[in-house]
C-alpha cells in the first residue's frame, strides 16, 4: 500500500531508495522535525533532490516507506514458528516482538512514521493489519472476537503510546517482557 511514486527495480534503484530512508531516519534523530525537509534528506543521502522525487512525492510518502521497510524486514510466519520451536519462545511474545519489529529503530523516525502510517492507512486499516499479524503469530488463538479485540488493542495502545512518547526503551527485552506479562494476566484470568 505504498504511495511511492515509482517502485525500484534495478539494484542501483533499490539502493538509492534505501540511501534515502536510511537519510531520513538519521535526520530526524539527529535533527528534529523541523529540519526534515526533502532537500536535507536527498543531501544526506547523497542524492540529487530531482532523484529523491522520482519515488517519493513528499515527507510523509518517506515515512511511509520507512515503516513499509520494517514490515517487509520482519520475519515470515513460517520462520517464527521454527524459531519459536527452535528457541522455547511462546506465540504470545513472538506476536509482540514481530509487532514492535514493524517500528524503525530510531525513536523520533518511529513516532514520524508511525503517524504517517495512520494518516494514510487510516485507524482502521491499521488495526486490521495489526490483528492479523497478531492472529498469524497464533496470538489469537481459541479467542472470542471481543476478546481478540481487547488484547490486540490493550497492546497495540501501549505500544502507540511509547512510540508518541519517545519512550526509548520500546525495543528492550524489559519492555518486551512487560508487555508479555500484560497480555498473558489478561489470558489467564
Amino acid at each position: 500500500m505504498s504511495i511511492q511514486r515509482r517502485m525500484p527495480v534495478q539494484s542501483r534503484a533499490k539502493a538509492t531508495c534505501d540511501a534515502i530512508l536510511t537519510a531520513a531516519a538519521r535526520v530526524l534523530e539527529d535533527h528534529g522535525d523541523a529540519a526534515f525537509t526533502t532537500n536535507r534528506v536527498a543531501d544526506r543521502a547523497g542524492v540529487s533532490i530531482g532523484s529523491l522525487y522520482q519515488y517519493y512525492p513528499n515527507k510523509e510518502s518517506i515515512l511511509v516507506a520507512l515503516a513499509e521497510r520494517a514490515e517487509r524486514d520482519l520475519p515470515s510466519r513460517e520462520t517464527l514458528n521454527q524459531a519459536s520451536r527452535m528457541e522455547q519462545v511462546s506465540p504470545l511474545r513472538l506476536g509482540i516482538r514481530n509487532y514492535i519489529g514493524l517500528l524503525p529503530d530510531s525513536p523520533i523516525a518511529r513516532s514520524h512514521a508511525l503517524e504517517a502510517v495512520v494518516s494514510h492507512r487510516g485507524v482502521e486499516g491499521v488495526a486490521r493489519e495489526t490483528d492479523q499479524r497478531f492472529e498469524d503469530s497464533g496470538l489469537f488463538g481459541g479467542l472470542s472476537a471481543n476478546e481478540r479485540f481487547v488484547l490486540s488493542r490493550a497492546i497495540t495502545g501501549v505500544v502507540q503510546a511509547a512510540v508518541r512518547e519517545g519512550h526509548r526503551d520500546l525495543k528492550s527485552r524489559s519492555f518486551e517482557d512487560a508487555l508479555v506479562a500484560l497480555a498473558r494476566g489478561f489470558l489467564q484470568r
